[in-house]
């Protein structure tokens, strides 16, 4: 296997970004990378790559780059634009950049073989999150992942649907009787409709009290009107959001007027991508994003009072 550097970009439309490497020869390493927004840290996660993955790596970025087709690169509103360079040293530099490919496509094969050095169960903590944004857009993300910790977790990914009641039923089923559990349903917007279309709560519900649950903001309040105790919850603590808005980080910029929190508060959408254009130099597409992004912190994190 010949030494290869792939370096990847993802720009989702409406969520946070990041890079991955993979470089190696017969065996390399994948780094993920995120860079600082809205309240978030940067973040860089690395796992080793065994021979089989970057020979799947390799052989799927020949075959996308052999049978290249320009619609690939055609581009949407909602979905996700990628930049790649894959490099070898008996070949030029090869740029390419992909939006949002078809599953039945060789560009998404390509991504599949590059997040299979991802796997779910593996990228606990720090990355968590953000792989599961990212794996959304392109279909990779399965709706349930069993954590191997202890207690054990089962968390359900942000792009659950009703569809995969059955899947995440079977894992449910799947479980010893005597074993704790957390379920993770911090990733989750709509809990209400989680409960009453994608969890087995009746299955849930019987092993109590060896079920915990965690969730991020007010989303317990629709656990206990579920009749789950309270003692049985635990929630995912946000930073608050001064007044000046420190300290959000949306594509680069720092956003400390007091002008932008306070229309991202009011959900003014339209007011706020001209005032974020008229701050900080956005085109209409990142102001776009920023503003929805924003909104979306200010729904979600407390403020100082």
């Amino acid at each position: 296997m010949p030494y290869f550097d792939l370096r990847l970009g993802f720009a989702p439309s409406f969520h946070r970004g990041g890079t991955i490497r993979v470089e190696g020869d017969v065996t390399g390493a994948a780094t993920f990378e995120a860079d600082p927004t809205g309240l978030l840290p940067g973040l860089v996660f690395t796992l080793p790559v065994d021979a089989r993955g970057m020979a799947a790596i390799h052989d799927g970025c020949s075959a996308m780059l052999a049978g290249w087709d320009d619609r690939w690169s055609e581009s949407g509103f909602d979905g996700m634009c990628l930049g790649g360079t894959f490099a070898s040293p008996d070949v030029q530099p090869r740029h390419f950049s992909l939006w949002s490919p078809d599953q039945d496509t060789a560009a998404h094969a390509m991504l599949r073989a590059v997040f299979d050095c991802f796997p779910p169960e593996r990228c606990a903590g720090v990355a968590e999150a953000q792989l599961e944004s990212i794996r959304g857009y392109l279909g990779l993300q399965p709706p349930v992942t069993m954590y191997d910790e202890v207690p054990l977790r089962l968390r359900l990914a942000p792009c659950a649907h009703r569809n995969d009641a059955n899947e995440i039923e079977t894992h449910v089923r799947a479980l010893p009787d005597d074993c704790d559990l957390i379920v993770d349903v911090s990733g989750l917007d709509g809990l209400f409709r989680a409960l009453a279309q994608i969890l087995p709560m009746d299955l849930l519900l019987k092993r109590s009290p060896a079920v915990r649950w965690r969730v991020q903001g007010k989303a317990g309040e629709a656990l206990i009107a579920y009749g789950i105790a309270a003692s049985a919850i635990s929630t995912i603590e946000r930073a608050p959001i001064s007044e000046e808005g420190h300290p959000v980080v949306l594509g680069g910029y720092v956003i400390s007027s007091p002008e932008l929190i306070s229309l991202a508060q009011d959900g003014a959408r339209i007011a706020l991508v001209s005032a974020l254009r008229r701050q900080c130099a956005m085109t209409v597409l990142d102001g776009a994003k920023a503003a929805a992004e924003l909104i979306h912190i200010m729904e979600t994190y407390p403020r100082q009072s």
